[in-house]
């Protein structure tokens, strides 16, 4: 039971990208926490009730476990491989009324309006309903935690993108230096890094500081090195070759170019694969 207890608190937290240190906050030591989720030692019943109002679900719904294979965790976990996987066609018409209503039921309407906010940008390609939906995250992100977690910086960075495609120099960069102090701290690893790593790229390649926006994809290319992570890699190597082709290095741009096409292929990433391709076709 003990160690049931641990394991389906640990899984609940990194559900909401929480670290041990923003889920004892204000409930008990990181410590003890750790302790309870390694199933060492029972947590007194007040630190349950708190957890569990931190995370959004019910005593009973935690100690039956049954949350864990609940129809949301099932819903969401399909919402993120649907965002990992870069298939928006189909992740965007999934975000109907209905989800939303299953996602404020468990306090997690945050997680609804970052992937809204997200198709919004990149698929739909509407930066103004990206910036209502991403704040709208934000928000909410920010009600449940006094402190920055990696998916705030993860909503900021896509943010700061929004925000420069309306021209809105002023709430770019203050959701551009949010990121930038966040990664200067030393954060736990998380495979959502590699993503504000590229939408910085992004930002400035789109301010033409090719340089430093190269600068930002090698971070996020040895951000996926050191986690063993494939998650934005061909886009990252794409970006890649288009700035160094914007920096008179045309023929190092194609192979780079040519071999995060060939990875996409390698790794599967059908809808990295169709994006890049169409991508390259605009370039040469």
């Amino acid at each position: 039971m003990t160690k049931e207890l641990g394991k389906s608190i640990k899984q609940l937290r990194t559900n909401l990208e929480l670290t041990q240190k923003q889920l004892a906050e204000g409930i008990c030591s990181q410590s003890l926490l750790s302790r309870v989720e390694k199933g060492l030692e029972i947590p007194s019943v007040l630190i349950i009730h708190n957890i569990c109002q931190k995370l959004g679900i019910t005593v009973d719904s935690l100690l039956s476990s049954s949350q864990l294979d609940s129809p949301f965790i099932q819903l969401k976990k399909e919402l993120q491989e649907l965002f990992f996987r870069h298939d928006f066609e189909t992740l965007y018409p999934s975000l109907h009324k209905k989800t939303l209503a299953l996602f404020e039921t468990h306090s997690q309407a945050t997680h609804y309006y970052f992937f809204l906010g997200v198709c919004e940008l990149l698929y739909k390609t509407n930066p103004q309903n990206a910036i209502a939906a991403l704040e709208e995250a934000l928000s909410l992100n920010s009600r449940r935690s006094n402190s920055l977690t990696t998916h705030d910086i993860l909503i900021s960075s896509y943010l700061t993108l929004a925000y420069s495609e309306v021209s809105d120099e002023i709430h770019a960069l203050k959701h551009l230096n949010q990121c930038l102090l966040f990664l200067h701290k030393q954060v736990e690893p998380s495979e959502l890094m590699p993503s504000i790593y590229l939408n910085i790229a992004r930002f400035y390649a789109q301010q033409s500081e090719s340089l430093t926006a190269i600068e930002y994809v090698h971070l996020g290319i040895a951000c996926c090195q050191k986690q063993n992570s494939t998650f934005q890699l061909s886009h990252l190597f794409f970006e890649l070759g288009v700035l160094f082709i914007q920096t008179d290095r045309k023929q190092s741009g194609i192979r780079k170019i040519k071999f995060s096409l060939e990875l996409s292929s390698y790794l599967d990433e059908q809808f990295v694969t169709a994006e890049l391709t169409k991508r390259r076709k605009l370039l040469y």
